[in-house]
């Protein structure tokens, strides 16, 4: 089986992206003769860069909320040597981490995750509008466009602290290897409810009471973290591939999280 590799940059969640990210995917798993099982692992996929996308603005919201800290407290510093101070922060990770761990006892970024949310949803819908009717943006758009204003200015800060999803889609070695790569690193906080939603997650099954698991699940608090990743491993039993092996999360200076799909173990279903 030849290797091939497809790798590219998701700006923004948009239908023209989704569309292109399976198109590559269809790539791969048609060579791979596995494309029937396409759709199952997209839907992965699509939990890894919604948790990807949504990690990115609490990192964001909570770097303003360092930034309005530090300029009241330093009241002598600029604008630009704050800046620059919070990106010397960025670079240990304990010490981002207890910052972080202040702030979101001080300010609701939960909430603010969710309003970001909702407003980048408005902005999909109007740009997947003018993708669906083969057009450029009105005037009318940009106007609407231009309301939702957290999102425009966290949009701006994305560029800033150049903060990118990254796709990589590679077939090798009888495997095919999924990366989703996040360049903002999680919270150690969100690392660990990433892992005991999972661990949750797999006690309940174990007791055939998986769908228990989501009722008792509904909230959102903490912006729902660990919650698509217990979907993840949801679909990924459902096609007889064990979870624990197949899905890695790694974070350092990034994020990384990785899909391996066993190619034989899906020709066999």
């Amino acid at each position: 089986m030849n290797s091939l590799r497809i790798t590219g940059i998701i700006r923004h969640y948009t239908r023209k992206a989704r569309d292109q990210i399976y198109n590559a995917g269809l790539t791969i798993f048609k060579a791979a003769g596995v494309e029937q099982y396409l759709d199952d692992i997209g839907a992965c996929v699509d939990e890894l860069i919604k948790n990807a996308v949504k990690a990115n603005y609490k990192h964001l919201l909570i770097i303003e909320a360092l930034q309005r800290q530090f300029q009241l407290q330093y009241k002598d510093k600029t604008t630009k040597q704050v800046q620059e101070y919070i990106k010397d922060i960025l670079k240990d990770k304990i010490q981002f981490d207890t910052l972080a761990t202040i702030i979101l006892k001080k300010e609701n970024i939960a909430q603010k995750v969710r309003e970001v949310l909702n407003q980048e949803g408005a902005f999909l819908l109007i740009k997947n509008k003018a993708f669906s009717e083969n057009r450029l943006l009105t005037t009318d758009d940009l106007q609407s466009i231009e309301k939702l204003k957290l999102f425009v200015e966290l949009q701006e800060k994305l560029k800033q602290y150049d903060i990118r999803i990254i796709l990589k889609i590679e077939l090798r070695d009888n495997y095919i290897y999924i990366e989703i790569i996040n360049t903002a690193p999680i919270l150690s906080h969100d690392l660990q409810r990433i892992y005991t939603k999972r661990e949750e997650y797999r006690r309940y099954k174990e007791e055939g009471r998986e769908y228990e698991f989501f009722i008792n699940n509904i909230d959102t608090s903490d912006s729902g973290f660990g919650l698509g990743y217990a979907k993840i491993d949801s679909y990924l039993y459902n096609l007889g591939i064990d979870p624990e092996k197949a899905v890695t999360v790694i974070s350092i200076n990034n994020t990384t999280a990785m899909l391996s799909i066993p190619v034989e173990a899906l020709k066999k279903l």
